[in-house]
């Protein structure tokens, strides 16, 4: 049989036709310049395969290079917010991009039908990618032998049925230090000889600098999005999810509303205890996590940068009455034991629902303007924007 590679110009016979796809499979997995690599792909196509090889490898070390600089200039940008992290850096740094591309790369193969890709971040969640046969629910423990023994590569084959039907799989490591694995599925047996495991473990080499590159702007999104002392979203987290959030609900016709909170007498416990600031910091810290254990998992909280005590949540799908409710448990959780050596805390608070001429500026403004009467008129209250 004849299997194709992905360029329809050419065509290749199985074993030999892998080959001819060396430059390809590279140069889909360098994706910051696939148009201008596939031009130069035409021009040494012809090359023999050694040279094709080292040149391809080439321009992906070019890339990585230069994605190095970009991911330094992200991690800059953390502690700069207003050098903008999102223009530091192109998207193809995106570890999601990296893994599809990767797995591009791979398909180009001779005989591939599909693929996966699977890493571990440093924080032990697994990322994971797949491609054409192979489906999200399939068992994915191909990954290496089972003891977790470091490997070079594994074949494996499997006697099924049909015709659309998997029968080989080949398997090499992500780097050395069990970051992950990437596997093709051919529904041929057979299918995947000596030249195809060089040329796999070649884009799996190549992918490795890529992924961790992925995983440090990954590391610093998250920086940038959480507030570092009560760990709940940041205030530029806030600016962007806000927006997001009403256009969702206008989207589906469903509510949302919107509380601005203000710890009450902030000042006094930084000024009056013994610790000073040590002390508003632990009361900072000791609120994030009672708050974080008591929303739901589709609100969000955020930390507002204009205020060290001030902070807002975000409720989807949430009514004006509802939200009195959610906010009722937090204020329970707040009240219930006193924090640390610090003693009771309270909070003034602003509600207000959106609007169908709201943008968020407005809406911000109602719930602000409610937890100033709030404080002003007692403390310790809940207030909405209907109530005067």
């Amino acid at each position: 049989p004849v299997y194709k590679c992905r360029f329809p110009a050419y065509s290749a016979s199985k074993g030999k036709g892998a080959g001819m796809t060396t430059a390809v499979v590279v140069a889909a997995f360098g994706a910051i310049g696939v148009a201008g690599v596939l031009v130069a792909l035409w021009a040494v196509l012809r090359r023999p395969l050694d040279a094709r090889i080292a040149w391809a490898l080439q321009q992906v070390d070019e890339r990585l290079a230069g994605i190095t600089e970009q991911i330094s200039a992200a991690a800059r940008a953390v502690e700069e917010p207003d050098a903008g992290l999102g223009d530091a850096i192109g998207s193809t740094i995106e570890l999601g991009e990296v893994l599809q591309r990767t797995l591009a790369a791979a398909e180009a193969l001779t005989a591939v039908d599909g693929s996966r890709i699977s890493v571990r971040r440093p924080n032990g969640m697994i990322a994971s990618a797949v491609h054409g046969l192979v489906t999200d629910s399939a068992d994915s423990t191909f990954g290496g032998p089972p003891d977790g023994a470091l490997f070079v590569s594994g074949l494996t084959s499997w006697n099924v049925t049909g015709t659309m039907a998997l029968r080989t799989g080949l398997v090499v490591p992500l780097g050395s230090d069990h970051l992950g694995s990437l596997a093709v599925y051919s529904r041929f047996a057979n299918a995947f000889d000596t030249e195809a495991v060089n040329i796999l473990t070649a884009i799996a080499r190549r992918a490795v600098p890529a992924v961790h590159n992925a995983f440090r702007y990954l590391e610093a999104q998250e920086l940038a999005a959480t507030d570092s002392r009560t760990g709940l979203g940041s205030a530029s987290a806030f600016e962007e999810a806000l927006p997001r959030e009403i256009s969702a609900a206008r989207r589906h016709g469903r509510p949302l509303c919107l509380i601005q909170i203000d710890l009450d007498d902030f000042g006094a416990i930084n000024k009056d205890h013994p610790r000073q600031h040590a002390a508003g910091d632990d009361v900072l810290i000791e609120f994030g996590e009672r708050v974080r254990s008591t929303i739901r998992g589709s609100d969000a909280a955020f930390r507002n940068s204009g205020g060290a005590d001030e902070f807002f949540l975000i409720l989807p799908e949430t009514t004006r009455e509802y939200a009195n409710l959610l906010y009722g448990r937090l204020a329970f959780e707040v009240a219930a034991r006193p924090f640390a050596d610090v003693g009771a805390v309270t909070m003034s608070s602003g509600l207000a629902e959106l609007r169908t001429d709201d943008t968020p500026g407005s809406l911000r403004k109602r719930a602000g303007e409610a937890m100033t009467v709030a404080k002003n008129s007692g403390k310790n209250q809940l207030l909405t924007d209907i109530d005067g």
